[in-house]
This record gives C-alpha cells, sequence and structure tokens, in this order.
C-alpha cells in the first residue's frame, strides 16, 4: 500500500494507498507485479458480487488419502489439492480482484483471508465497502516502516474484534519464531471475547493448510495460549500435521495491568475496547507495551488498539490522549506521531443499510440516527450516550455528558458538532514585525501551516491595523475600545499529571451592532509553548500590536509584564478597576467570576465561537484544577477584559467553592448541562 504500483491511489484519512493495476497483485515473494484473474461467476452487470471460494468438492477425504501416502513417501502430494493451497495462499499474502457490480474491486490479502476464511458466530463475513478502507489502511500501517500499528474508532458491533483476531492470528500462523499478545479492559475480555471468540473458534473453522501445528497437551481448544510447537505427548502424530513444520510462535492473553508485557517481544498486539479500560491507564501502558514492538529505534511488530468510546471519566480521557497523539498528519523529523501509530475513525452512518455490493445508503442512515438523536433530545445524558456509541465525528466519540460538565454541555456538543462539518472556519499563521525588526513599529499576519495562530478576522483595510500611538519610544493602544486580549501565560511548572502547560490568549473583539459577522467573538486563538518564554511574549506583543489591543494578563507570572514594559509598551498592560498594578490574580474568586462569565458567554452567544479547542475545554473545565486548562483560562481573561469587573476580595470571609454553586444554581433553574 505504501510502494507506489502504478495503479489507483485511494487517500484514507490522510494516508496515500496504493492499489496495484486491476488484474495485477503485488506478489510480496518475488516483489513483482503479476497478472491474476478477475473473480466473477456472471458477466451480468447486476448479479456480480462477492462470492465466497469454497474448499474443493470431498477435500477432506483426498486430503486424508494424500495425508496416508505422504507417511511412506514425503514427496507426494495431490495435483488439484496443491492447486489450490497453493492458490489461496497467493491471495492471502496477494490479495485479489473481484467484479462487482460492474466495477473491478481489490481486497487486501488480510482482507480476503478475512473474508473467505474467518468463520465467525454468524457464518463468513461479506465484503462490506467500509472494511475494504479499513484494510486498506491497516495495510498500509503494516508496510510503513514509521507505523507502530493503527489505533481505531468506530460504533458498536462492527465486527471490530473479530477483524482485530485476524490481524493476530495471520502474521505469527505463518512465521517462524514470532509472538502475539492481546489485553482488553479485564482479563476475562482478553480471554473469552478476544483470544476465545474471535481467534480460537475461527481458526478450529480454518483449512488444514491454513492451521500450523499447535501444542494439543492442554486439549485441541486452548484457553490460555495458542502455541505453534507440536504436541509435548506421546502417541501417533495427527495425519494433518504430516509435512508441516514447527513454527514455534506463540499467541496468548494477559491481564489489563500496565507490566503485563513488560520485556516481552511482541510482533503483533491487541489492545481491545481501550476507551472503556477503567482500571488501567491505558496511556501509560502503551509506553510500555509499544517498546515490546520495538527494537533499537525499528518497529519489529505492529499494534492494532479498537474501541467504543465510553464516559471519560470511565477510561475515555486516557484514551482521548492516545487517539491525540496518533494523528498521522502531525509527525516528528523522524516522519512518527507521537504514540508511533496511525488513528483510524469510522462513522456509524457508513455502517448501515447496506445493499448488497456492500455499500451503505448513507442519506438514509443519517436521517435514521438523527432521528434517533432527536428523539432524546429531552434526556442530555441518553444522548449523549446514543451519540458516543454511534458517531459522526471523532469529536462526537468523545462527547461528554452534561452532568460531568460544569457548563451547557448540550450546547457546547452541538458546537462542536456544527464546526465538524465545516472547513477553513480560520486561518493558521504567524504575525510578524515588517522587515523583521520590531523598529518598524507595524505588525502582519503571514499565512503559514506551521504558523501557532488561528485567525478568523483580520482587517480588510491595512490602514486599520496597527493602532498605536507612540510618545518617543513608547507606545499605547488605540483600539481598547474594539478589541481586547486575554492571555494565561506558561511557566516552568507541570500540571499535576506531568503535563508541561501551554501559553494561550485570545483577541476579542467587542459587541458592535453594525457587526453580526465578529461581534462579540473570540477572533484569534493561540495556544502553544514556544523553546522559550520571551517567544512567547514576543507573540502576545505582536497580535496586541496589530489589533491596537490591551492585554489583561493573570500576574502570577511576571514575565509577561516585564518584557512589555522593557520593549516600551507598558501601556497595553490593563489595570483593572481598583487595582494598582496591571493584571489580574489567579484566584479562587478570580475562577469563579471566569466560570460566571463563561457560563452567561456561552448561554447567550455560543454560535460567536469558532474555535474547537475552546470548545471542548469549556466542556471538560474543572474549576478545582485550572491549571490542566489553558484555552478556557485565557477566554476567562479575555471575557475580564471586556466587562472590566472584578470581585473584590474580602479578607475575612472564605472563598466558596464554586462548584456547589453552580450546582445549586442548575437545581434551582431545572436545566440539564
Amino acid at each position: 500500500m505504501i510502494k507506489d504500483l502504478g495503479g489507483k491511489v485511494r487517500t484514507i484519512q490522510g494516508l496515500h494507498c496504493n492499489l496495484p493495476p486491476v488484474g495485477e497483485v503485488y506478489n510480496r515473494m518475488t516483489g513483482e507485479l503479476e497478472k491474476r484473474p478477475i473473480l466473477t461467476e456472471t458477466t451480468v452487470k447486476k448479479d456480480q458480487k462477492w462470492f465466497r471460494t469454497p474448499l474443493p468438492e470431498d477435500y477432506d477425504k483426498k486430503r486424508a488419502k494424500e495425508a496416508q501416502i505422504q507417511i511412506e513417501d514425503p514427496e507426494y502430494y495431490d495435483v488439484e489439492l496443491e492447486d489450490f493451497r497453493t492458490q489461496e495462499w497467493d491471495r492471502r499474502l496477494n490479495g485479489v480482484w473481484f467484479m462487482n457490480n460492474g466495477k473491478p474491486e481489490y481486497v487486501t490479502g488480510l482482507h480476503y483471508f478475512f473474508m473467505n476464511w474467518w468463520k465467525i458466530d454468524i457464518g463468513y463475513p461479506n465484503f462490506r465497502k467500509t472494511d475494504q478502507r479499513y484494510f486498506y489502511f491497516v495495510q498500509y500501517s503494516i508496510d510503513d516502516p514509521n507505523s507502530l500499528g493503527v489505533v481505531e474508532i468506530t460504533k458498536r458491533r462492527q465486527g471490530k474484534t473479530v477483524r482485530a483476531g485476524c490481524f493476530l492470528y495471520d502474521y505469527v500462523s505463518r512465521s517462524k519464531n514470532k509472538s502475539a499478545g492481546v489485553q482488553s479492559k479485564t482479563a476475562e475480555d482478553a480471554k473469552r471475547n478476544v483470544f476465545q471468540n474471535a481467534v480460537v473458534m475461527p481458526f478450529k473453522s480454518l483449512p488444514e493448510f491454513f492451521r500450523p501445528v499447535y501444542d494439543q497437551s492442554k486439549g485441541v481448544t486452548p484457553t490460555s495460549e495458542l502455541r505453534f510447537y507440536r504436541t509435548t505427548k506421546r502417541g501417533k502424530k495427527s495425519l494433518e500435521d504430516i509435512g508441516k513444520p514447527e513454527l514455534q510462535s506463540v499467541l496468548d492473553w494477559k491481564a489489563s495491568s500496565i507490566f503485563s508485557y513488560d520485556g516481552s517481544k511482541l510482533h503483533r498486539y491487541v489492545g481491545d475496547e481501550v476507551g472503556k479500560t477503567i482500571d488501567v491507564n491505558v496511556w501509560d501502558r502503551h509506553q510500555v507495551v509499544r517498546f515490546c514492538c520495538e527494537l533499537d529505534g525499528e518497529f519489529i511488530g505492529k499494534m492494532l488498539y479498537t474501541t467504543t468510546v465510553e464516559e471519560m471519566e470511565s477510561g475515555g480521557q486516557a484514551f482521548k490522549r492516545l487517539w491525540d497523539a496518533s494523528d498521522q498528519n502531525n509527525r516528528n523529523s523522524n516522519g512518527r506521531t507521537v504514540s508511533g501509530l496511525y488513528r483510524y475513525f469510522q462513522p456509524s452512518y457508513e455502517t448501515l443499510f447496506l445493499d448488497e455490493y456492500g455499500y451503505a445508503d448513507i442519506e438514509k442512515a443519517k436521517m435514521y440516527y438523527v432521528n434517533e438523536r432527536e428523539a432524546l433530545r429531552q434526556d442530555d445524558r441518553a444522548l449523549s450516550g446514543y451519540i458516543r456509541k454511534n458517531p459522526f465525528t471523532p469529536e462526537e466519540a468523545f462527547r461528554i455528558d452534561g452532568e460531568a460538565s460544569l457548563f451547557n454541555a448540550m450546547k457546547l456538543n452541538d458546537r462542536i458538532d456544527h464546526l465538524s462539518w465545516m472547513e477553513n472556519i480560520f486561518t493558521i499563521g504567524s504575525f510578524e514585525w515588517v522587515d523583521g525588526s520590531m523598529e518598524s513599529h507595524k505588525v502582519t499576519f503571514r499565512p503559514r501551516k506551521n504558523g501557532r495562530f488561528k485567525v478568523r478576522y483580520l482587517f480588510d483595510d491595512d490602514k486599520k491595523s496597527n493602532m498605536v500611538k507612540y510618545q518617543g519610544t513608547q507606545g499605547a493602544p488605540m483600539n481598547g475600545n474594539k478589541y481586547v486580549v486575554g492571555c494565561d501565560p506558561y511557566d516552568h511548572d507541570s500540571t499535576v499529571d506531568s503535563r508541561r502547560s501551554d501559553g494561550a490568549f485570545y483577541v476579542y473583539r467587542k459587541f458592535d451592532a453594525t457587526d453580526a459577522d465578529y461581534s462579540a467573538s473570540f477572533i484569534v486563538e493561540y495556544i502553544a509553548r514556544p523553546s522559550t518564554a520571551r517567544e512567547f511574549y514576543s507573540d502576545v506583543l505582536k497580535v496586541c500590536h496589530y489589533f491596537g489591543a490591551p492585554l489583561l494578563f493573570e500576574d502570577n507570572k511576571i514575565g509577561i509584564k516585564k518584557y512589555f514594559e522593557d520593549h516600551g509598551y507598558g501601556a497595553f498592560l490593563m489595570h483593572l478597576p481598583g487595582s494598582r498594578k496591571p493584571g489580574v490574580s489567579g484566584s479562587q474568586r478570580v475562577h469563579q467570576q471566569i466560570a460566571e462569565l463563561t457560563e452567561d458567554y456561552i448561554e447567550n452567544c455560543i454560535e460567536n465561537v469558532w474555535f474547537p479547542n475552546l470548545l471542548k475545554d469549556w466542556l471538560e473545565f474543572d474549576i478545582s484544577n485550572t491549571q490542566k486548562f489553558d484555552a478556557a483560562m485565557a477566554a476567562g481573561y479575555t471575557l475580564i477584559a471586556d466587562r472590566m469587573v472584578i470581585y473584590k476580595a474580602i479578607s475575612n470571609k472564605p472563598a466558596t467553592d464554586a462548584r456547589k454553586v453552580f450546582k445549586r444554581y442548575k437545581i434551582k433553574q431545572g436545566s440539564k448541562l
């Protein structure tokens, strides 16, 4: 899939999967393109569809006779059976073409093996277009030396576990001295749902030529490990095993704990239901297991994580971190993602109402799900659960319940969903001094893919920008009646979860009845951590200068104050009413005010928000642990700057726990957030 084969290229969630030319396959044994027949049973277009290739008639009897002769003559083989075995091994390794309603379709070798031979509880899987794309994506990851594997989100009951079982079995059952392992949310789930139901049961239904010699000393149905060794007991050899090599490979399962596989070497690994794993942090576990698949900087194994996502407090948060670290569109200088994985999302509407050719009626499916959602509109928790289990987007898969959010989760989730369908909602780039010099007294914006700014609004007339009044070397903002900037600077401390916080700030356009598009709206977002604090301060100053906007910042971190003053821009620093010094303290009372202003803004101006990062931060916001929420805090300081109000501290009265205040408020109002 990663090599250009001269056929069509299918781009699937950022990966460019190369297909062989129609009627040809890439032979993985010879490294050459070779012609193969396109499978079809008829020339009638409407009757062309996937059909399974069964064993030849009387295969078992003929194989038994062949094996009996091979006892005396190991070189003997039945020509008809050998031709069939060769054909099926070729298809398993290299894939196959078949005609589907007049169109040639290519399926990978692993996909063919899954459909034709991996028998599940309802029989053999049929061809589905969604599975075809999935196996393209997985095969690309297997072929890519810079990929550790795939992390997948899909709706329930889409065969993800049986696909994972096939992925586990395929490589170790045809290779010597390989190991494969399984973990799930509990040891029982790993044993029963994956190992027994998705590996051992299909394994026992395979034809003998796809079933290696395996250790049957503990019975013909293994419960703890599938060992591809000869049975260690006395007695007559099985006729089925005659002529077969001993692979000495092993496939097993272990408990869900972090260190279960520590020190092991793994060539295939499945982490099942990682979004539901409660007792173990799956991100921390990944940091252990990944090195079981890596040797001297090279990935020697491939991993497959699969799940639907449950409540964040029930395991989803750790999985969200794994998901975020697996974006194939965000790689380091080595060409790898942070986790080493690539992520794959399957929308629920692509898996419903499939026709006989494996294609989904997407519009019908969307309408079905929309109607089901509408019926649950009055029950926030039930609606959120239904959407998570049947998501249209990755954002919906991580949707947060109303009861878990301090603010109106329904409005926030709806806005996130709305934005997920939109493109080009902001421009990424950098604010820069003209001619690279602060002495130019002019800042401009340049679009850049790696820029740290997300911008919704720029001046259409360049003369309106950089409204700064200078007296000598001192500059003062002239647009404070139209724009403000709120900033949550970072320091060199880490958060309670050992994560270094980012610096964050927003530019806010004040209410203007003549400007419906941008009035009372956050128009610039910045969430980043440059290599030095001075670089961050410089970015803040440049955006303030461009908009001619004053800055309100958290004064607990004084570096930004000193930077502005040292460069002649101390007049940009806002003093709140009654305050002798610029900035605002990061006290509990201020945090309470931020929560109240944010709630009011969400209730009245949510349609003015265009930055998904901010919406997600508001959804998860915890007033008792504000250090984790850079975007929400920066936006809160921006709203304070807009209102120009601050609670006065009362020294003899303890601060109120704002979470209790909001809980009582919600009960009193009868609203479900």
